[in-house]
């Protein structure tokens, strides 16, 4: 079947070859990739391989899915460390030495995303193979090709649920536990932009009261809410608005205590190489050049475990996420 004029894959796509074309004539690509917002696209196709590959399970989507995470993670990488020089920077309590670390790694990274984006032909028109490929494959956005993309949606709640339980919403561990919930939530709010169109709020005719105040300024303001409009004559997916916004919300909180953990992290692991002391001492020194106090690390433990627990188990928000 030839593929529809609509197809959320090939939009992404195309964005990723150009920038890739445009990117082979610079000096330092990975970098020119970076400044250029490349990870959002690889986001999309991400999420996009991600979704379609719990659903159909074909071998075209975990293949490639792959391919897009590896570079994705590359440029994760490059993000974290050169965001937290440029922070470090600014704190005149912090050596140069240490601030040196997170310049070596940020280019150490770049470097390795250059070496992969040749090794890997990503320059030499790699996404052509994935579009021929993927024209092997029924796209065709109807009612029942969405109730697999949604079946799946919930099949990845009902992950979120099971993993937040397991600790009884008592997390002890920040990267394993906390980010890593984050990280499945993120997905499903991704999925929404990924599908271009596909995806719609719709707003619910009852008052919902909830426990946390879900709906602050930034959020309702935040250009990651607003979807994409629909497609022409396209069945759709329905999300709740309120259900939706507050995803929006404990992401983005659970993201800003995640990265107050890894400061600590990243910056004990600096100070432990550039100077002579124990890794116990870096921790402590990392969390007062950091401006926090020594429990920051337990704070940030108790905070996620509370909202997440009134998020999923007395406000119930993904339960209502999904409107069927």
């Amino acid at each position: 079947m030839t593929l529809k004029d609509f197809n959320p894959f090939l939009f992404y796509s195309a964005q990723l070859q150009d920038l890739l074309l445009k990117s082979s004539k610079k000096k330092n690509p990975a970098l020119w990739l970076y400044k250029n917002n490349v990870r959002t696209i690889l986001f999309m196709l991400e999420a996009l391989t991600r979704l379609h590959n719990h659903a159909f399970d074909e071998k075209l989507f975990g293949k490639w899915n792959k391919r897009f995470k590896k570079l994705e993670d590359l440029f994760g990488e490059i993000d974290q460390y050169a965001a937290f020089e440029n922070e470090l920077k600014l704190n005149k309590k912090i050596g140069k030495e240490v601030v040196k670390y997170f310049t070596i790694n940020t280019s150490n990274y770049l470097e390795k995303c250059n070496r992969r984006l040749v090794e890997k032909e990503w320059f030499n028109d790699k996404l052509h193979s994935f579009d021929c490929k993927l024209s092997e494959f029924d796209v065709e956005y109807h009612q029942g090709y969405l109730e697999d993309l949604k079946h799946s949606m919930h099949d990845e709640i009902d992950t979120v649920l099971i993993f937040a339980k397991k600790s009884n919403y008592h997390f002890t561990k920040i990267e394993e536990e906390v980010h890593e919930l984050r990280r499945k939530l993120r997905w499903l709010s991704i999925y929404a932009q990924a599908l271009n169109g596909l995806v719609q709020l719709k707003k619910s005719t009852k008052k919902t009261k909830f426990i946390i105040n879900y709906f602050t300024k930034d959020i309702l303001k935040s250009p990651y809410n607003v979807l994409p409009s629909r497609p022409k004559n396209s069945s759709i997916i329905e999300l709740d608005y309120d259900s939706f916004f507050a995803l929006s919300w404990i992401v983005k909180e659970l993201g800003t205590l995640k990265d107050q953990g890894l400061k600590i992290q990243k910056l004990s692991d600096a100070l432990f190489i550039s100077e002579d002391i124990t890794k116990d001492q870096a921790i402590e020194k990392a969390v007062k050049l950091l401006g926090f106090d020594l429990k920051t690390q337990e704070n940030i433990l108790k905070q996620s475990s509370k909202m997440v627990e009134i998020f999923l188990v007395k406000d119930k928000i993904l339960e209502k996420l999904i409107i069927e």
